[in-house]
Parts: C-alpha cells; structure tokens; sequence
C-alpha cells in the first residue's frame, strides 16, 4: 500500500456559490477530508493589465494522489480561463488529526 502523502490545494474562484459546487463535489468523491472558503482580495496582472478582485480562497485538504482527480474537477466546474490550482505537501502534523485525514481521503 503506498504511503499516505497528505497536502494543501488551493484555487481561487469569484463566486461562492462556484466554492460552494466545487467543494461538495470534492467531498462526495471522497478526494478532500475538508475544504475552506475564505473571502479574499487578490491583486494581479492579467492580459497586460494590473486587475484587483474580490474572491474566495478555497482550501482543499487532500492527498497527493489524488490531485490529478481533484484538478479535473476544478477544472470542469470552474468559470476561470486560467485558474490557479497548487499543491502544498503537508510535513508534519496532529496525530489525531492526520489519523483522521487519512481515513477521509483513504490514500
């Protein structure tokens, strides 16, 4: 059985409501044990042109084989041409905690 390799994936999206469809579809396919939504303000050049934005940080507590899964649905469910999508590998964490994660997300 391949060791558990936990992570952090991040996207940004403008709306709640597209976190909100992304995040449930994530948790029904069992690829995150949690997901967050935080209210941003992101500030970034875009076609030439410095653009600032109102959007929703969305944090997806996964598994590192399962980012090729959790990328797809990002990606099919996302109104971004471009959206961002970041892996973070987790080091260390709460026992307990990672006990548990592990359990959700069953890689």
């Amino acid at each position: 059985m391949p060791q558990f390799k936990p992570v952090i994936i991040t996207t940004t999206v403008a709306e709640a409501a597209e976190a909100e469809r992304i995040g449930s579809l994530l948790l029904e396919n069992r690829l995150a044990a949690c997901v967050q939504y935080e209210n941003i303000r992101s500030q970034y050049m875009w076609e030439g042109k410095i653009c600032n934005d109102d959007e929703i940080r969305i944090t997806i507590k996964s598994a590192r084989c399962h980012f090729s899964a959790v990328e797809k649905i990002i990606q099919q469910n996302h109104s971004y041409e471009c959206p961002q999508i970041l892996m973070l590998p987790i080091h260390r964490g709460h026992r307990p905690y990672m006990k548990w994660f592990k359990e959700q997300v069953g890689c």
